[in-house]
């Protein structure tokens, strides 16, 4: 679970900006008591948080440095880390200072506190702390880094494998990766860092034009049921009833055009059978044609092409996900988040722009399914404009966040409950007559016209 991210000279965030899944005190939080998860370490954190903003406020971009963070600590793109087009740009002052990011997570009962500074493209320091008990400020160091030296604490000293992950560290360690990244399966006799780079992992971030190829894979292959996003789907009135896999073959599927692109699939599906990667039985590859994922395999010495196709109420005919609607398909792409979120421990979904393409009142009953039946200490952050989720039968006012740009051009995040609004105040009401921020100060749209006599 997220307990706090804090990132500074990132994107529009120019000092430490803040953001925490804490349950306040204020006024008005003391209704969803079910939205509460205590840790081990004594800290109650909630499972869902709704950011607002008016565009180009920042909403984005702390998503965007969260998924950063997340590349960064496994060494994806890592050729240059933080560069000034990353940076706080408004101020050049800022070209030359670090980058820093700070996460608290809990995963599997234990808390950690890493943080990471970045300048001029190298890492200069890292650290990682286990974080015992809050009430009693009990913590272990687990290991810090000054530029690639770095040192292992106290909570490490009996490992027996601590000597060989020093010398491995010194021979490989480079200056943009994380010793999180370069430690991993080095220490055996004790999996604390291994656990937390899992937990990064565990950090599902969906953006608006998201495709999930591994859920898609998955159900075409029968590695996962299609009953939830099938379910999901009928129970929102889009027409569809049932969700059929279809297999055509390779031949019939692909165009004039496109045998090209067939031959490459062919080469490296032939490659991975070979090899035995992963299986031969198995062997498969994703691929996206026309906004839809489909998997490409061999079966009985013949190329075949899998695909998942909707059959309509009241007919015959199998449509595919290219012709359905954009609704449909954000629906289809969220189900992996909201099947995890009801049933999986441990995983944290960040979605931006959740009520995409869906009429409100769907985005309102997708967030009352999630927040009503939820059992699992799992978290649900998303950003939205849509304020008919504001609402206290759906989310704490400590669970409602915004965005503000700040006169000199930085992202300002704040919580609802900085406000202490009466508990008999209508939330989307307030929100909209601009009395917490997050929404847009415009100018006069009228000197937009042109007149015939002015061109």
């Amino acid at each position: 679970m997220l307990i706090r991210f804090v990132v500074s000279n990132f994107l529009s965030f120019k000092e430490d900006t803040e953001f925490n899944m804490l349950k306040s005190k204020g006024n008005g939080s003391r209704k969803l008591t079910n939205h509460i998860i205590k840790t081990n370490s004594g800290i109650e954190v909630l499972k869902n948080a709704a950011i607002y903003g008016a565009n180009a406020a920042g909403k984005s971009n702390l998503i965007k440095a969260i998924l950063y963070l997340k590349h960064i600590i496994f060494g994806e793109d890592n050729k240059i880390l933080a560069p000034q087009s990353k940076r706080f740009r408004i101020d050049n002052s800022y070209k030359n200072k670090p980058t820093t990011f700070r996460i608290e997570l809990e995963f599997e009962g234990k808390h950690y506190d890493y943080a990471i500074e970045i300048f001029k493209g190298k890492i200069k320091q890292e650290w990682l702390y286990l974080i015992n008990s809050i009430t009693d400020d009990s913590e272990e160091l687990i290991y810090k880094r000054d530029n690639l030296n770095v040192v292992f604490g106290e909570y490490l000293k009996n490992s027996k494998d601590i000597e060989y992950a020093q010398k491995h560290l010194l021979k490989t360690l480079q200056e943009n990766q994380t010793v999180l990244d370069a430690c991993f399966a080095t220490i055996e006799d004790n999996d604390i860092l291994n656990k937390l780079y899992i937990a990064f992992s565990k950090i599902n971030i969906v953006l608006p034009e998201s495709k999930s190829v591994f859920y898609s894979e998955s159900i075409l292959t029968g590695k996962l049921s299609s009953e939830f996003a099938k379910n999901l789907l009928i129970k929102s009135k889009t027409g569809i009833e049932d969700l059929i896999i279809h297999e055509i073959n390779a031949d019939n599927f692909f165009s004039y055009s496109q045998e090209d692109f067939k031959r490459e699939l062919i080469d490296e599906l032939e490659s991975l059978i070979e090899e035995n990667k992963p299986g031969k039985n198995n062997a498969c590859i994703p691929f996206e044609i026309n906004r839809q994922i489909n998997v490409f395999r061999k079966k009985k010495g013949k190329y075949t092409v899998s695909i998942l196709r909707a059959k309509h109420d009241n007919s015959e005919e199998l449509f595919d996900f290219d012709e359905e609607s954009d609704g449909t398909n954000r629906l289809f792409e969220l189900s992996p988040a909201f099947e995890d979120l009801l049933i999986e421990d441990d995983h944290i979904y960040i979605i931006d722009e959740l009520e995409r393409s869906m009429h409100p009142i769907l985005a309102k009953e997708l967030l009352k399914l999630y927040s009503e039946n939820s059992k699992s200490k799992s978290q649900l952050i998303f950003t939205t404009h849509e304020s008919h989720l504001l609402d206290d039968n759906l989310l704490r006012r400590d669970e409602i966040w915004f965005t503000e740009k700040k006169s000199n051009g930085s992202t300002e995040l704040y919580p609802l409950s900085n406000f202490n609004p009466r508990g008999d105040k209508v939330l989307e009401r307030g929100y909209l007559e601009g009395r917490y921020g997050g929404i847009p100060f415009l100018g006069d749209f009228s000197k937009l016209l042109i007149g015939e006599n002015q061109i």
